[in-house]
């Protein structure tokens, strides 16, 4: 079996297994940070601070909650499957994606706090298979240094450009960031 291109230029013109899985990531830390600007303007700055206490609380808790759910259920079901961790990817867009539009229809009902835990789970298992396939795309651990330094470079730029983009969509309506997104997840 051929090892994987290295991450320099490709004499080919072939678009390396890399490339898809950064411009991937690129598209997905842009998106989340629309999600996260239409979230803040909901759950944050839509009403007034009495009235937010509870919603504050509830969002800092579904925040931190993917995190226990994730690791211990998902990762190993992932790892049995064949590919399970390139699909596991293309499930936590793609789930992402609709879970976008869901909370754009529902931005300030109750409905938005169950979709955004599902969203915030998906997001956090998008990263534990990522983190678990960029190993599988190069060839050396100094590759892999200069991989995952590269995939969080493009993560804060593609954040701060999404954190741009959601900004201007809010600007039309609060329900526009995550639908905007969830065009950017597909």
């Amino acid at each position: 079996m051929e090892p994987p291109a290295p991450l320099s230029h490709n004499p080919r013109g072939i678009v390396s297994p890399f490339a898809q899985m950064a411009r991937t990531h690129g598209m997905s830390s842009m998106c989340d940070a629309m999600v996260a600007v239409a979230l803040a303007g909901s759950i944050f700055f839509s009403i007034d601070p009495a009235a937010a206490r509870w919603r504050v609380a509830l969002y800092l808790v579904l925040t931190i909650a993917p995190f226990a759910v994730v690791t211990p259920l998902i990762g190993p079901a992932v790892d049995r499957i064949r590919g399970g961790r390139r699909l596991m990817i293309v499930f936590t867009v793609l789930g992402r994606a609709v879970l976008a539009y869901l909370m754009s229809e529902h931005i300030d009902g109750l409905l938005l706090f169950p979709e955004a835990f599902c969203f915030l789970v998906l997001q956090k298992g998008y990263s534990v298979a990522k983190s678990a396939v960029v190993p599988g795309l190069v060839r050396t651990e100094s590759e892999l240094v200069g991989a995952n330094s590269k995939l969080a470079l493009m993560g804060a730029v593609s954040s701060m450009v999404g954190a741009g983009i959601g900004g201007l969509a809010m600007l039309v309506g609060h329900e526009w960031p995550p639908r905007v997104a969830c065009v950017g997840f597909v």
